[in-house]
């Protein structure tokens, strides 16, 4: 299969134009089952494999099913009907400085269930048929055929923007 090959791989501690910190103050557990970004006002899901591995429109389905009450996640007990699949941008956000397996979340991080595997964007790219995804092993960021099933960490909050 023939696909333009676009990577991006993140380091350093500023990422997109949002200063990333990774000391304790970094993140805020909420008792819903939910953490705040103090660093990008962003709320994420603690649990960080609500529904297994889904194929992209899936993802937008369970998150759509999520914020009608008619889907769970486990250890959430919030009502917020505002979740929705990060954008690439925001997925970046949560990468920090190389570690022993490569780019990963910041020691004592405070989500559940986080894997070593690669996390959907609502990011598309030029070919509708793919869309943007995040290893969360490495800090690979590349864009992929929609039928594959990747992780779903939903986020509420303002998009991040690309500077």
């Amino acid at each position: 299969m023939n696909r333009p090959f676009r990577t991006l791989f993140l380091s350093g501690m500023v990422v997109l134009g949002v200063s990333v910190s990774w000391g304790e103050e970094r993140f805020s557990v909420t008792a819903d089952g939910t953490v705040q970004d103090n660093t990008t006002s962003m709320v994420w899901m603690r649990n960080a494999n609500c529904w297994g591995a889904l194929t992209w429109e899936e993802a937008m389905k369970a998150v759509a099913a999520l914020n009608a009450g008619q889907k769970a996640c486990e250890g959430y007990t919030g009502t917020y009907d505002d979740w929705r699949l990060p954008g690439k941008d925001d997925l970046a956000t949560l990468v920090g400085s190389p570690g022993l397996h490569g780019l990963i979340l910041p020691e004592r991080h405070p989500f559940k269930k986080t894997l070593q595997g690669h996390y959907w964007s609502s990011t598309e790219s030029d070919a509708q048929s793919s869309a943007w995804y995040l290893n969360l092993h490495n800090g690979h960021m590349d864009s992929y055929g929609k039928q594959e099933a990747y992780f779903v960490w939903p986020v509420r909050g303002q998009q991040v923007k690309q500077p």
